[in-house]
């Protein structure tokens, strides 16, 4: 995941070089000039996590348009490593050592697009630019772990708390607790995002949707964001981002 960023920017380089190939096959075919509606989902992927997206293009003419996208995706850092616990042979869960929050983007962008390759009869690749901004929300719900608390010198109790740094070591640590736990303390730190990407539809008709979505995004939010004791919290992040949107056309 975390050569994401290098594999976007090189394919966002690589698709302009096609576009502008397509561009000049296309003027020689017959251009279909995209459909006015349309819907699509997709598996989306970006530095930090995954999820679901949803795509609803509008083109206004045969070159330009605006879109909306909305996708939840997970939200993690490099560092969230799990770590084997010290009681796995008495039942203990492999844990992520100092994690605070589960975190989960919710985002919902309005833009611009701008069809600079045309999809024609003898090249089916249709290519646009995409500029998008919105607001962005990070759902944060605490991360509970089973800790061992003595109760004799050769007795202890399991109790299901969140990290504390100041009164949990690894070895107080019997493993991860149900995920399940921790909703009634959901937190919502609000924020804003843009992006610009290009997308390549495949698609041999104009009423189908068959595109792949590469781009990047900023996203900024109203406090830093903490998923982990060990790395400070932020406020600002900047990630690659793809997705492969399957769905339709229509007028």
């Amino acid at each position: 995941m975390w050569k994401f960023w290098r594999l976007c920017r090189k394919g966002l380089w690589g698709i302009v070089g096609w576009g502008a190939w397509i561009g000049q096959l296309s003027a020689q075919g017959l251009v279909q000039e995209p459909l006015p509606h349309g819907l699509s989902v997709a598996p989306f992927l970006h530095t930090y996590g995954w999820g679901l997206s949803v795509y609803v293009p509008k083109w206004k003419g045969p070159r330009q348009g605006t879109f909306w996208v909305g996708d939840l995706t997970s939200y993690r850092t490099k560092y969230e490593a799990r770590t084997r616990s010290a009681y796995r042979d008495q039942g203990g869960k492999n844990f992520v050592f100092g994690k605070l929050y589960y975190a989960y983007l919710w985002e919902v962008l309005w833009g611009y697009q701008y069809l600079f390759a045309q999809r024609g009869s003898t090249t089916p690749l249709q290519m646009s630019l995409q500029v998008g901004i919105g607001p962005a929300f990070t759902l944060l719900k605490p991360y509970y772990i089973e800790v061992a608390q003595p109760i004799s010198a050769t007795q202890a109790i399991i109790q299901v708390d969140t990290y504390d740094p100041n009164r949990y070591s690894y070895y107080d640590i019997v493993g991860e607790a149900d995920f399940y736990l921790g909703f009634d303390k959901l937190r919502l730190v609000p924020g804003a995002v843009a992006q610009v990407g290009l997308m390549a539809d495949v698609a041999r008709t104009s009423a189908l949707i068959r595109s792949l979505a590469l781009g990047v995004r900023v996203q900024g939010f109203t406090q830093p964001i903490q998923t982990l004791y060990q790395r400070p919290g932020r406020s600002w992040w900047v990630a690659g981002y793809m997705a492969f949107y399957i769905g339709n056309a229509w007028k």
